[in-house]
């Protein structure tokens, strides 16, 4: 303990002796570390983590598929169905989602009600933060129903206040009775806020009809000894019987279960966080390689010192040690600054994956956001990196200086260094490692940039430009039947904010392109039914007169909806997309063929009734899901032929649409003071955060691909500056024979550049690896593009060039008569 104190005080004097070198050192072992810390923790916590449930490799998603449709939801009457059948499969559960209403003083605040089956906490294995859940004459009774919140919800409505239960939640539709808190992370499906038993409250639609597949999920937790292909083929079994007694809904559909862990990282998000993972290492090497040639310099000017310790008795190991608490040090030093840097960044990417997407009202980016925290674990990650960074940059330095032959260095005077040659090999492969480091992260930023490029040029069908959309909820229960109730409260909310001065048209639409959502509805070309289980299926999107106008939707041939189709009867016409026309009609001409769809709205009574009507016109694609994804057959109705639940306006304006926010929300309400107006945003934002993973993820590795190339360059000049310095004589005896400023301009940069030149070669191979992970985030781009490639070495030679010039300006500098004087 006594050495170990004595090793601890003797690098913290050396490291005080060196300020400039203790404070390059320390940032930069800062940057890697404090990056890779954020980094991993939320790698850590959305990947890696195990699920918060009891035994989590038991839980699935059960859920349906045909040769057409390669997923669907079971209705409830299905999900009863396989529960019963499969009793010796495991438990299952089954949760209904609806949209719920708080009051506010102006407005409603919406969340969504989630309504369990019995047993499906049982299923899902959740324990409660705090409270309890459901008992079981909780689940089948009826009376107030008790209600289990999730923890976002908690904290977002309550504060967290653990007074909340036994506390009464009033909502436009019932009241409930808070009986328990779910912990963080344990909320399932995702959009989960409040969950009540599915007893409770009225029966709902999709309770009823077996052909509703939407808003819904059923959990499977195997019974222990099952395996999942076993499981599989039990559930395909039965699927097999329930297409046999019900045909209309059931036919060519099979059972199937996918794990609750992929479930819960649909989306995409692994890729882009272990790219980004992957990044931040490359970061961190780049660091110590840059600490680790600025230890190697040190020791040149340390050599005296050494040699004598070396005379003195101190081996090797001890050397070792000595240098090596010395860069732990340094190494702690730096993951102290980490840590701090670790914490903001963590608060910036959890604000950024946290934010409502506005148009959508998705709950974030980041599956698992609230288990993405600063805690223990963070600390300990912080430690395990300070201390490999500490082991990365001082082992090589550590092992050279304290080699044997150090000791002839006292003849020399502390003179004596490595040969010419090998110190230029050791200072080239520095360089080349680094550069190569540093083009491996700059081919992947210009991958992506290109591709964000491409996407940016496609059509999404629509002119974004001026129109303000806003997403309206009815919350008071008489908008649920009849019909007309709900039509026209909307054609009242639609003339009310015609009436805004700035405004020039409003439409109206079930499904906002980009938004993310959509609903589909099987259905008969000319009244010819198709047979069981091969019915094709379109989208259906339930608009307006004026929403084609404020959208400036392309209409190609024949006309949009009149006022005159607007009936409930819905024996007027409708209007189809490209992407129908061609699957249905190709090379031929859909107007005036009728079609039958089916009502797709699943909370409403008139669910499933049929739509038999006329193609009067077609209309351009309109990218629904993103721009890289292609347009899905659509039909559009009259909103009064199928009443929605929920609306979109897309109000066209004069000017800036966001300075519309405030008169069109008070318009609104003065129509309906109860109404939820979940969000109001320009459409242009809209279409932006239907990129906001891709920006993300770009944004990031561009910063890390910067930190890298500013860390090279640092690294550069100073391996190229301690060269300089160390062959001061060689330089001065070279200009006192005549070496002009050219020559030693270009012996230094010329000894800078090859290694460059080694590197981008190294880091043009590592990049092809590294891009692989790409593929997923390209779009129209390959990730072998030469253009990236050329791109990322166009972004190195400028800045290599720079960082080479400084010293090799300096080495011009030095005077001939000082070298010559010393020999």
């Amino acid at each position: 303990m006594d050495t170990l104190w004595h090793d601890l005080r003797y690098a913290a004097r050396q490291l005080l002796r060196s300020p400039g070198f203790t404070a390059v050192a320390v940032l930069t072992l800062a940057l890697g570390i404090g990056a890779n810390t954020a980094i991993f923790s939320v790698v850590n916590a959305v990947l890696f983590r195990p699920l918060p449930y009891a035994e989590p490799d038991r839980l699935f998603v059960l859920f349906e598929q045909s040769r057409q449709i390669p997923f669907r939801t079971p209705s409830y009457l299905t999900f009863r169905d396989y529960r019963e059948q499969g009793s010796d499969i495991g438990q299952m559960g089954y949760v209904l989602g609806e949209s719920g209403s708080l009051p506010r003083d102006r407005g409603a605040a919406r969340f969504t009600l989630a309504r369990v089956s019995e047993g499906f906490f049982g299923a899902l294995g959740a324990t409660p933060y705090a409270g309890r859940l459901f008992l079981p004459e909780e689940e089948q009774a009826d009376g107030t129903p008790p209600a289990v919140l999730s923890y976002a919800f908690w904290r977002q409505e309550f504060g967290g206040d653990p007074a909340v239960l036994g506390r009464t939640v009033r909502t436009a539709n019932l009241s409930y009775t808070i009986v328990g808190v779910l912990p963080p992370g344990a909320a399932f499906p995702s959009w989960a806020e409040l969950y009540t038993p599915l007893a409770s409250g009225p029966r709902a639609v999709a309770l009823t009809h077996r052909d509703v597949h939407v808003d819904a999920a059923t959990i499977v937790r195997l019974r222990t000894g099952l395996t999942v292909e076993a499981a599989r083929a039990r559930l395909g079994a039965i699927g097999s019987r329930l297409a046999a007694a019900y045909p209309a809904d059931n036919a060519g559909f099979v059972g199937n279960i996918s794990s609750l862990r992929d479930s819960v990282l649909s989306g995409g998000i692994s890729t882009p966080l272990l790219l980004l993972l992957s990044a931040t290492v490359l970061v961190l090497l780049i660091a110590c390689v840059n600490v680790a040639n600025l230890f190697l310099a040190r020791l040149d000017s340390r050599s005296r010192e050494l040699a004598l310790r070396t005379a003195l008795g101190a081996g090797r190991g001890r050397l070792v040690r000595q240098l090596l608490t010395e860069s732990l040090v340094l190494a702690s030093l730096g993951g102290m600054l980490g840590l701090l840097m670790a914490q903001w960044t963590l608060g910036l990417l959890t604000d950024a994956a946290g934010a409502n997407l506005l148009a959508s009202g998705a709950s974030g980016l980041l599956p698992r956001l609230e288990e993405i925290r600063v805690d223990v674990g963070l600390f300990v990650i912080t430690a395990v990196v300070s201390l490999l960074a500490g082991l990365a940059t001082g082992l090589l330095p550590a092992w050279r200086g304290s080699g044997r032959d150090i000791a002839l260095l006292i003849k020399s005077g502390g003179q004596r260094g490595s040969s010419p040659r090998r110190a230029r090999l050791r200072r080239g492969g520095l360089i080349a490692g680094q550069v190569a480091l540093t083009v491996v992260l700059l081919i992947g930023t210009a991958l992506l940039i290109r591709s964000l490029t491409r996407l940016l040029q496609v059509d999404p069908g629509f002119r974004p430009d001026g129109v303000l959309t806003v997403h309206v909820f009815p919350s008071s229960p008489r908008y649920s039947n009849p019909a007309s109730d709900v039509s026209s409260l909307y054609t009242r909310l639609v003339d009310a904010t015609s009436l805004v001065p700035g405004v020039l048209s409003v439409g109206l639409v079930n499904h906002l392109p980009m938004a993310g959502a959509w609903s589909g509805s099987r259905v008969e070309i000319d009244g010819k039914p198709a047979e069981p289980g091969h019915e094709e299926t379109v989208g259906v999107r339930v608009a307006n007169v004026e929403y084609l106008r404020s959208m400036e939707i392309p209409l190609s041939r024949g006309r949009w909806f009149s006022l005159d189709d607007m009936t409930p009867t819905g024996r007027g016409g409708i209007v189809i997309n490209h992407a129908m026309a061609e699957q249905f009609w190709p090379g031929q001409n859909p107007i005036g063929h009728r079609v039958q769809v089916f009502k797709s709205a699943a909370g409403r009574a008139e669910f499933g009734e049929p739509v038999s009507a006329e193609v009067v016109g077609v209309v351009g694609d309109v990218r629904q899901f993103g721009l890289d994804q292609q347009s899905d057959a659509a039909v559009y109705l009259p909103y009064t032929v199928n009443p929605w639940g929920h609306m979109f306006l897309t109000i066209q304006t004069t000017g800036d649409p966001a300075r519309l926010t405030e008169p069109v929300r008070r318009a609104l309400l003065g129509v309906d003071p109860d109404l939820m107006i979940t969000s109001v945003a320009p459409m242009s934002v809209v279409l932006s955060d239907s990129l906001v993973l891709r920006r993300i993820t770009l944004s990031l590795l561009g910063a890390f691909a910067g930190c890298a190339l500013l860390l090279a360059a640092i690294g550069l000049y100073g391996v190229l500056s301690h060269a300089v310095g160390q062959r001061a004589r060689e330089i001065g005896i070279r200009r006192a024979v005549g070496a002009g400023t050219g020559n030693i301009l270009r012996m230094v940069i010329g000894e800078g550049m090859s290694g460059v030149a080694s590197g981008a070669v190294i880091g043009i191979a590592g990049g092809w690896l590294f891009t692989r992970m790409l593929t997923g985030l390209l779009y129209q781009t390959s990730s072998t593009d030469p253009m990236a490639y050329l791109s990322a070495v166009g972004m190195l030679l400028p800045v290599a060039l720079f960082a080479a010039g400084i010293p090799a300006r300096r080495a011009t500098r030095v005077d001939p008569m000082v070298a010559l004087r010393s020999e």
